[in-house]
């Protein structure tokens, strides 16, 4: 089955309007060079930021909801909306979040962020639920950002039927090359194509260089499986967009699954000196 994404790795700009529009300009460059897609993500923050942290938290299904709903209604393609920051009214903190609407711009569901990094601990509401999306026949995860650094959700998604991991991230400069191995780790731990957008600009006085990855397998190499690379531009705004086979994967994970020894099973020993 082949599955088409791809990437939007839009600029920050200081307002919301020329944020929106430069999205907008994107999708209709994808679609302009490539006849069909089916999937396209949003990095995790793909709007200004603010010392004023109100200002960065918008209602439940707020503004970027209706943004983005309508984008995928308008275009005929299910978005993956990045991580949206809303307040609930059902809890104290914000949510970091991520939507799907699917062709039609109904939203199918939406994944809290669960690993919640450094400052992001204070200030908003962990998720604790793991959502399998399933869209034309197609089971994904949404991970996002530091999600992908442990091995438990990934893994998690993988055995239980997922096709594809998506992640919208937010990774400054300095985390460019950890996350670039994070990415590699979890697509062949899992044998399970990645999909990471990752945030390009600048965020208060943090640079993000968005360099946008999807990670698929070259077919015909089971072992040693042979990693495909999709990277999107550094520094720069743009796009990526990949055809993929899901049933290539499918069969690698079916072969990996069968080789994972229960750790209940081995024997730990201390040996002392």
């Amino acid at each position: 089955m082949i599955v088409r994404i791809a990437c939007v790795q839009p600029e920050v700009f200081q307002e919301n309007n020329k944020c929106y529009l430069q999205i907008e300009d994107i999708i209709k460059d994808i679609f302009s060079k490539h006849n069909s897609c089916d999937i396209i993500c949003l990095p995790e923050r793909w709007v200004p930021l603010t010392t004023e942290k109100k200002v960065n938290v918008q209602k439940e299904r707020g503004k970027n909801y209706q943004f983005v709903k309508n984008l995928a209604k308008d275009y005929g393609v299910g978005i993956i909306s990045g991580g949206i920051w809303e307040k609930r009214e059902s809890s104290s903190k914000p949510w970091i979040t991520s939507y799907f609407f699917d062709n039609f711009g109904e939203e199918i569901g939406r994944q809290d962020k669960i690993h919640l990094y450094s400052h992001e601990i204070k200030n908003f509401m962990p998720g604790e639920d793991l959502l399998l999306f399933s869209f034309k026949n197609i089971c994904f995860a949404i991970l996002i950002c530091f999600d992908m650094a442990f091995f438990e959700t990934p893994r998690l998604a993988a055995e239980n039927g997922a096709d594809i991991l998506f992640s919208p991230t937010q990774i400054r400069t300095e985390g460019l090359e950890n996350w670039g191995i994070y990415l590699k780790a979890r697509a062949l731990e899992n044998r399970i194509p990645v999909v990471a957008c990752n945030t390009f600009g600048k965020l208060l006085e943090t640079e993000f260089p968005g360099h946008s990855k999807i990670i698929s397998f070259v077919e015909d190499f089971i072992s040693p499986s042979k990693l495909r690379i999709v990277e999107g531009p550094i520094d720069s705004s743009g796009f990526i967009f990949d055809e993929i086979d899901l049933n290539f994967p499918k069969k690698l994970r079916k072969l990996r699954f069968k080789e994972i020894i229960e750790k209940s099973t081995i024997n730990l020993r201390k040996v002392d000196f």
